[in-house]
């Protein structure tokens, strides 16, 4: 583990594209900002170890405990959709 001592303001540069900025210290509290490229996630550790364990219990969970499967929808067009006739008319 690199262990790094920042004042605001200073920045640490990760590999290429990823630049994290002190903003700030309050007494134990330390705000940072992070630049990084779209495709990157960045999660606070106890968010990413929390999804973590949603994905792992899904993955694990019995086909019988997951919900029933969302109704088909019915293939009823709604009056006026495209390609219904008015009552009334034929086509010609």
């Amino acid at each position: 583990m690199l262990i790094l001592t920042r004042r605001p303001g200073e920045r640490v540069v990760i590999g290429d594209e990823i630049l994290v900025t002190v903003m700030g210290v309050s007494g134990h509290t330390v705000r940072l900002g992070i630049e990084a490229p779209g495709g990157v996630s960045i999660y606070r550790e106890e968010i990413w170890l929390a999804v973590k364990e949603e994905n792992r219990a899904a993955a694990e969970a019995a086909p019988d405990a997951l919900p029933p499967a969302a109704p088909a929808e019915t293939e009823h067009a709604a009056p006026g959709a495209p390609g219904e006739q008015p009552p009334g008319e034929s086509p010609d």
